[in-house]
């Protein structure tokens, strides 16, 4: 991994652009494993997947985090918008494959559909 606060040629940016790609793929699967028991905990405990309070709370937090780091605040929104509608057709897909808890059909009733898949969320996305 490079030291270099400040890349000097092409290469060396790429480099560390590769570097970096790599540790956001890498947090992104240990995400992805928290969501996965979360999904779990979330069945053991009977409850759905949407917590709207929860996922606008996150992506306010997302919002502020990347303003402050000086990225727009959009972006960071439109990514993790992303991340969430993952994690709600992962978890939906794990509570299908037999996790207990509510049946699709009690989630459909008080869930809403997920935007970005029209899908019917039943387990956990506010990760």
């Amino acid at each position: 991994m490079s030291t270099s606060p400040n890349p000097t040629t092409v290469p060396e940016a790429r480099a560390r652009i590769d570097e970096i790609n790599e540790r956001v793929v890498e947090l992104l699967a240990e995400r992805q494993a928290i969501v996965d028991a979360l999904c779990e905990l979330k069945a053991d405990a009977d409850r759905t997947v949407r917590d709207p309070e929860r996922e606008a709370e996150l992506l306010a937090h997302v919002r502020a985090v990347a303003d402050e780091a000086g990225l727009p605040p959009t972006l960071a929104e439109t990514l993790f918008e992303e991340i969430l509608a993952h994690s709600v057709e992962r978890q939906r897909r794990q509570r299908a494959d037999g996790a207990a808890g509510p049946s699709a059909e009690e989630s459909a009733a008080e869930e809403p559909t997920d935007k970005a898949t029209g899908a019917v969320s039943t387990c956990g996305a506010q990760a």
